[in-house]
């Protein structure tokens, strides 16, 4: 069978957002992630635009986690005739609704913006969640045409996966996005052996990001200094798995009294209802964690914690004298309820605007963290004066040492490595130092590209 498969590049190449691949293994084709396009606004044109291939002669799609750029056109894909076998794990179907018609309404208002067409609907969630399955790391899964399906545990996000396809005794993983071990929440990331390609991440394959360890004393002397200036501490979040973290951290502190005790407010309906549903899937947490919860603690439950469900709170809870804490949406700052804190937090010189996590190039985040003192927010300049701060230390994303010993211990078997899923200078990055250290095949396909593979 030699080079009898090919993998199609069709999202998440040459980009970080997008993610979506086909393997056509001959007898069997599979996409992995259907996911959104994200950029500098919250979906890129190309989102609109039809698949390169015909949806309904799919027979499955596996979906490594639930962010929003690995799942976020799959009800497009079911609106455009998929009717194949959905499958992930119980915890990612269980996320992913919530987030899928949450982000359902951010694209309604950019498509009435724009005078574009719904990108899909409520019943096509529906229809969606109807197709998907929920399976437990490490159950195979017959996906037909001689190939085996095994999720494995890549430590990113609650329930996030590696997809492992075994034929014949020849392996192939698709990485998805791969945790750097900084989740609180959360066991490391499945080693991996035997593999002979890998589709890999490398959202920070360029940099290293220094000593995560000091990720809680930062985030404390973030909140202490913030505290001791009167001001607001305004943290921008994503609302799956950071800004779970987030609460179990400063949920420690405040019981530790390792900081002032001050109104926590996380003004996102959505992260509220992802917060519920961690709870109901404590067998994804760490041992440690999930002792903590079996022994009956509340670990995102806490006296000074407040969720803001009402957007016509968000204006009072902003206007209400500081010192306080809010997590909003969304994580890169391109919309959501953040911005009416940024109206109020940018501008005065007390306060911290703390960054988080990756930031998209020309997102708002991005522009932050860069220094631009001065931005657009809801159609008005406003002057940057707060202070900008950033804790990478709970990057759910491997840096760029890890992600080269993560290839490094499954070498020996290794034929090929794709390099996915970064801007192109981390993807080319990452791939001279596998070639370089390792003497591995790698490549950073482009969008569009195919490439046959022994399989």
């Amino acid at each position: 069978m030699a080079d009898s498969s090919k993998i199609y590049f069709h999202g998440g190449a040459g980009i970080v957002t997008g993610s979506n691949f086909l393997l056509d293994a001959d007898t069997i084709k599979i996409l992995i992630d259907c996911g959104l396009t994200q950029g500098r606004h919250t979906a890129e044109d190309v989102n609109w635009q039809k698949f390169p291939y015909d949806p309904a002669s799919i027979p499955a799609l596996v979906v490594t986690h639930a962010h929003i750029d690995h799942i976020g056109r799959i009800p497009k894909l079911v609106r455009e005739g998929f009717r194949g076998r959905i499958i992930s794990t119980e915890a990612t179907k269980a996320l992913a609704e919530p987030l899928l018609l949450d982000s359902m309404e951010l694209l309604a208002h950019d498509a009435r913006k724009h005078g574009k067409e719904l990108l899909y609907t409520t019943e096509d969630v529906a229809h969606a969640m109807t197709l998907w399955e929920g399976v437990t790391y490490h159950m195979p899964q017959d996906m037909g045409g001689g190939v085996t399906l095994e999720l494995l545990n890549s430590g990113h996000i609650l329930g996030s996966a590696m997809a492992k396809f075994t034929r014949e005794g020849k392996e192939i993983i698709f990485t998805g996005d791969l945790g750097g071990g900084n989740s609180p929440l959360l066991s490391p990331t499945d080693p991996i052996a035997g593999v002979q390609y890998l589709v890999m991440e490398s959202v920070y394959g360029d940099r290293v990001r220094g000593n995560d360890a000091n990720r809680r004393e930062m985030l404390e002397d973030t909140i202490e200094d913030t505290a001791a200036r009167d001001g607001t501490l305004l943290i921008p979040a994503f609302s799956t798995e950071r800004t779970q973290d987030l609460l179990f951290e400063i949920r420690d502190l405040m019981i530790e009294k390792r900081v002032p005790s001050m109104p926590v407010y996380v003004d996102s309906p959505l992260a509220s209802k992802i917060t519920e549903a961690y709870l109901k899937y404590p067998q994804y947490f760490a041992e440690p964690v999930r002792s903590r919860i079996e022994a009956g603690e509340h670990i995102f439950s806490f006296p000074e914690l407040r969720f803001v469900e009402d957007p016509q709170e968000s204006s009072k809870v902003a206007a209400l004298p500081g010192p306080k804490i809010v997590l909003a949406g969304s994580g890169m700052s391109n919309g959501g309820r953040v911005h009416t804190y940024h109206q109020r937090v940018l501008p005065d010189e007390k306060s911290t605007v703390l960054i988080v996590g990756y930031q998209a190039a020309g997102s708002l985040g991005r522009r932050l963290i860069e220094g631009d003192r001065e931005v657009r927010v809801m159609g008005q300049e406003v002057q940057v004066h707060c202070h900008i701060e950033a804790n990478y230390g709970y990057s759910a994303h491997m840096d760029g040492e890890q992600l080269l010993e993560f290839v490094n211990k499954a070498a020996p078997s290794i034929k090929e490595v794709f390099v996915v899923m970064g801007e192109p200078a981390s993807s080319a990055f990452l791939v001279q130092r596998i070639r370089d250290y390792l003497s591995l095949k790698a490549v950073a396909p482009q969008a569009g590209e195919s490439i046959a593979i022994d399989f």
